[in-house]
């Protein structure tokens, strides 16, 4: 356990080191106000500690600092005056006492002031956070047409608002647990009490608690500080920066973990199914959800499978292949220097990197060179017969495969699928595809989330509709929560849920 440093009595003691650890005067942000706290029978020697930048000055200057200076406190010196001088600052906003100096540094470098008198052995902390933050705006890789346009900031109270706006229901349970040795940074645990089963929750916070590291700045940090197989392909944790989608996991029986600074929230287990669900998919009708999602799942497993099985045809099998096209491929290949697979890989690699470039350059700069990327370097690599027309297709097709991924972190992850494909279809055809295709099946219903299958309830079976899992159902059929959660509360609502169709009598249909 940290061995704790208390706050002493005597007031310059306190200010000493306050100022050797704060580095005064060197830093220069950091604001040490010396003044006297006015009692009935005299004065006491006090000081005001905080960073300019993130501490509202104005509340500290016009509650705080006139409250203490101009009226006084109500108390002899004396006379114990913790508690009075904890009373008559109460009244200013949120206050609580520090006894150590290591909860002092915390607490001062999150945005608040802490004010020492002379006579108390302890710090006065005010909650004045003042700092710079961008407002809540709209989801930028989960945008959806006709769901709510809110996104997290990185603020994480804010965060937890948004979330709270959601489900109003004290069952909410938010659990401060602080990571990180020296960054000390603030993460969220968010659970449904009664709901959510409790060794979910208590393996969540163990794996939080766990983390023994110096600096955390973000989810993703605690991503793969708490994940099950950091170096798998595929991401077992689902990152959102929706409220609404938070909302409706939680709903589910699972958990989030809001990290401060972090404008994401960690979906905890995660499966398969809940990848490849859009947020679109909640807000449409379910004929309209059930399309879109199988044009999704469609394009994500030509994104991933289309590549390899190209080259394994073209390397090893032409009979499969009707002889006016076969032909016509060769054609287009007959000036092309390059052997087939290094072309497709070249051809891979190239659409990574402007993918890569178009995400990183201004917006506006962004989109021209997509278009030139995609039309002027691949029209002039064709006609300098550098790579054939027809890989140019297959490469296109499985780039837009991937777009269709909900979420970025899912269609990096079948990226680098995609070239095992190609490298086992290279190597052998058909064989290696399929063996290819074997060994990534046998790795994704082998790996779990949390105690999860994250093939569920695919593989194995727990007595949820597979195709539930695969097709966006009608709300009024969502009665339980998924097995697979163990929830508390399996029942989501009753059999009857329409009841002004069925008067009582009867289930849904």
């Amino acid at each position: 356990m940290e061995k704790k440093t208390p706050i002493t009595a005597e007031i310059q003691k306190s200010f000493d080191y306050i100022k050797e650890r704060f580095q005064v005067p060197q830093n220069f942000d950091f604001i040490v106000r010396e003044f006297q706290v006015k009692f009935n029978d005299g004065y006491a020697d006090s000081f005001l500690i905080f960073y300019d930048g993130m501490a509202n000055k104005n509340f500290i200057n016009r509650d705080l600092m006139r409250s203490l200076l101009q009226s006084g406190v109500d108390a002899s010196l004396s006379a114990p005056r913790e508690e009075t001088i904890f009373k008559k600052m109460t009244a200013l906003g949120p206050l609580t006492m520090v006894r150590d100096f290591e909860t002092v540094e915390e607490t001062v470098t999150f945005g608040n002031c802490l004010l020492f008198v002379d006579g108390c052995a302890c710090a006065f902390a005010a909650d004045v956070k003042g700092w710079s933050a961008r407002g809540v705006g709209q989801p930028i890789q989960e945008a959806s047409l006709s769901g709510p346009q809110e996104a997290f900031n990185e603020i994480i109270m804010t965060n937890l608002a948004l979330v709270r706006k959601i489900l109003k229901t004290a069952d909410l349970v938010a659990e401060n647990i602080k990571v990180g040795s020296v960054s000390k940074t603030p993460c969220a645990l968010l659970y449904l009490n009664g709901v959510t089963n409790e060794n979910l929750v208590a393996e969540v916070r163990r794996r939080l608690e766990g983390i023994d590291t110096s600096y955390i700045f973000s989810a993703g940090d605690v991503e793969m500080m708490i994940e099950d197989n950091t170096y798998f392909p595929m991401t077992h944790i689902l990152k959102t920066e929706r409220p609404d989608r938070t909302a409706a996991m939680l709903a589910e029986g699972k958990v989030a973990v809001i990290v401060q600074g972090s404008p994401f929230a960690l979906i905890l287990p995660t499966t398969a199914s809940d990848l490849t669900e859009a947020a679109e998919d909640s807000y449409v009708r379910v004929p309209e959800a059930n399309f879109m999602r199988l044009v999704r799942l469609a394009g994500m497993l030509l994104s991933v499978l289309l590549p390899g099985l190209f080259i394994a045809i073209m390397l090893y099998h032409h009979e499969i292949l009707p002889t006016d096209l076969l032909l016509a491929i060769e054609e287009s290949r007959e000036k092309v220097p390059f052997p087939l697979v290094a072309e497709l890989i070249l051809m891979e690699l190239a659409f990574e990197l402007i993918k890569e470039a178009s995400i990183r350059v201004p917006s506006p700069v962004g989109s021209t060179l997509g278009i030139i990327g995609g039309l002027i370097l691949g029209q002039a690599a064709v006609e300098a017969h550098i790579v054939s027309p027809i890989l140019i297709i297959i490469v296109s097709i499985a780039g837009l495969g991937t777009f269709a991924a909900p979420t970025s972190s899912l269609a990096r992850s079948m990226a680098l699928i995609r070239f095992l494909f190609i490298i086992f279809g290279a190597a052998s055809g058909l064989l290696g595809f399929l063996c290819a295709l074997c060994i990534t099946a046998a790795l994704l219903a082998a790996s779990e989330s949390l105690g999860v299958p994250f093939l569920s309830p695919l593989a194995p079976k727990n007595g949820d509709s597979i195709w539930g899992s695969l097709l966006i159902r009608p709300i009024w059929k969502k009665e339980h929560r998924p097995r697979s959660l163990q929830a508390k509360d399996p029942i989501r609502q009753p059999h009857i849920s329409r009841k002004w169709m069925h008067n009582g009598k009867g289930g849904n249909s």
